[in-house]
């Protein structure tokens, strides 16, 4: 070819690249400039959502988006748009039918897209499935076919289905457990416990055996080597079955006793499944109300379909057990309150081991050190995890008491994520040393931080879970000897006895804590008071030794309910 032909050849490419960027640059122009079916731009409707999400005015959002998404099927930027409103909306549905639309004007040649969306359908596929009347996970019919059901269970014998356990973790959640499996021991039963698929590799301990004795108690693990990343919700309550009933075939259980998942109801869904397939009976004991927890959006987290669709699920998976245990009165009533039936509806409250939660005098070396003389110290100790403990009001107390001249502390013990904001709010209020966040401590050291303490304070809000389901802190604060000052929430006045053995004030109003406070800085005989009472109390009634016969009374009516 010529140097004249092959610039002319060039000439001719560069044109029509040129031409054929123009007309991507046309089409998309048309896409956004097209009208909805009211005459709307595109571009508008999708900014105006935007802004709805944006302002946390989820219903509005919803009614917008299922509004024009006939009218906009393949309007990428608007299906996008739709896709992040619908989830933080806790729109499934709608979410789930803008995610099928984005894939099909998705262009094939778009590779990486294309394996995007359709990894994103799939686990909106799966949280769908899993939340689905009728849906179970499926035992394997390669393994089911091996195995033959339970007509020999060994007396005694109860195997605990978790999701997390000792001593990979050490939580509220894990501390039942661990005193739950001491208890049955106790009592005369034989607990085994076996935890999650993948866990602890999914805690991040890679080098866990398969089988642990923890406080003599044997801790079975279901591993499979490296799990699949971004698995679906309905495949891997599949393979946790999967792994789960060769188990309970092996270690023939009188009973499955299920505890509440992540999401509360999926462990138990996975262990119905196994009890049914090999004939065990199961008791699910509901550790908390999960349904609300999707969101941190407090005034919409009950609204979505995403809650109704998770709490149905729930209230099935409480159908479909033998029994079902929980924690506190008020837990009970909401369960009764879904249509359960109560004669299968049982309370086992957390407790504490008040030999090991005892009063003791202050660490003058870490009163000392922390800069607590001669100072009224209140506050909190547990993770900084989760919005609903509340505990910026505990900052916001300190900073009024100080402005009122009482030389108070908020002393606030352990970490977790919302640390950093904590923080941040005390550098905001101007705390300065009216707030001393301690990070995580040694565990053998926890209760001299509980000796610093004059009251202790959980200043939960007033939330789902935080109204119903009772914490382990107040009974061990109470074992140490230390005056309780909580929220008005069912949860925690059932807890206080109305006033008999500690104090409340209005969830979320820290200037109701302040005064509450302030009262007992200035009575310190109200504070000897509520706390010789709350000691008397939970080492007469909340041991939990006394659990073990408890459990041991729930099984075997379970036992010859199903023996007929």
């Amino acid at each position: 070819m010529s140097d004249v032909s092959r610039r002319a050849t060039d000439l001719t490419q560069r044109v029509l690249r040129r031409g054929h960027r123009t007309w991507q640059q046309v089409q998309q122009h048309l896409r956004r400039t097209r009208s909805t079916v009211d005459g709307t731009p595109a571009a508008s409707v999708t900014t105006q959502l935007a802004e709805l999400t944006d302002a946390g005015r989820h219903a509005e959002a919803v009614t917008l988006a299922q509004r024009h998404l006939p009218g906009l099927p393949t309007d990428v930027p608007f299906l996008d748009q739709v896709r992040a409103s619908a989830s933080k909306a806790g729109a499934l549905t709608l979410q789930r039918r803008a995610t099928q639309l984005r894939l099909a004007a998705t262009s094939a040649a778009d590779l990486i897209g294309r394996e995007r969306v359709t990894a994103a359908a799939r686990q909106l596929e799966g949280r769908w499935l899993e939340t689905e009347p009728g849906w179970s996970p499926t035992i394997a019919p390669e393994v089911l076919a091996g195995l033959s059901p339970v007509t020999d269970p060994v007396p005694g014998r109860v195997l605990h289905v978790l999701k997390i356990s000792m001593p990979q973790r050490q939580s509220g959640y894990t501390m039942r457990t661990m005193y739950t499996l001491v208890a049955e021991h106790g009592s005369g039963l034989e607990p085994i416990a076996v935890t999650a698929l993948d866990y602890p590799v999914s805690v991040g301990v890679d080098d866990a055996p398969d089988r642990e004795d923890v406080r003599g108690i044997a801790h079975l693990r279901l591993t499979r080597g490296t799990p699949p990343a971004k698995e679906p919700f309905d495949v891997y309550l599949d393979a946790w079955a999967t792994a789960l009933a060769p188990v309970v075939a092996q270690q023939r259980p009188e009973v499955i006793h299920v505890h509440s998942g992540a999401r509360g109801y999926e462990s138990a869904l996975v262990a119905v499944a196994v009890g049914r397939a090999l004939d065990v009976p199961v008791v699910y004991e509901v550790r908390g109300f999960f349904e609300s927890l999707w969101t941190k959006d407090v005034a919409w987290s009950e609204q979505s379909e995403v809650y109704h669709r998770r709490r149905d699920t729930e209230t099935r998976s409480m159908q479909a057990a033998d029994a079902v245990v929980t924690l506190s009165e008020s837990m009970r009533q909401d369960i009764l309150d879904r249509g359960v039936d109560p004669a299968k509806v049982f309370v086992v409250p957390n407790g504490v081991d008040t030999t090991a939660f005892v009063p003791r005098e202050r660490n003058a070396d870490l009163v000392e050190q922390i800069g607590l003389n001669e100072k009224f110290v209140f506050g909190y100790v547990s993770n900084l995890d989760h919005y609903r403990e509340g505990q910026e009001l505990l900052i916001d107390a300190a900073v009024a008491l100080r402005a009122r001249g009482i030389p108070a502390v908020a002393l606030i013990v352990g970490d977790g994520q919302r640390r950093g904001f904590l923080e941040k709010h005390a550098a905001q209020v101007g705390a300065g040393d009216a707030v001393v966040m301690t990070g995580k401590v040694p565990h053998d050291q926890v209760l001299d931080y509980y000796a610093l303490l004059d009251v202790f304070v959980i200043p939960r809000i007033d939330e789902r879970a935080a109204r119903l389901v009772t914490p382990l802190k107040p009974f061990e604060a109470m074992a140490a000897g230390l005056p309780l000052l909580v929220s008005d929430l069912p949860a925690l006045t059932e807890i206080t006895g109305g006033g008999t053995r500690g104090r409340s004030f209005r969830a979320g109003d820290s200037g109701a804590l302040v005064e509450a406070l302030a009262d007992l800085h200035a009575h310190p005989e109200k504070r000897d008071a509520l706390a010789a009472a709350g000691r008397e109390w939970v080492d007469r009634e909340r041991q939990w030794s006394a659990n073990g016969p408890r459990y041991r009374a729930i099984y075997e009516q379970v036992i010859a309910a199903r023996r007929g």
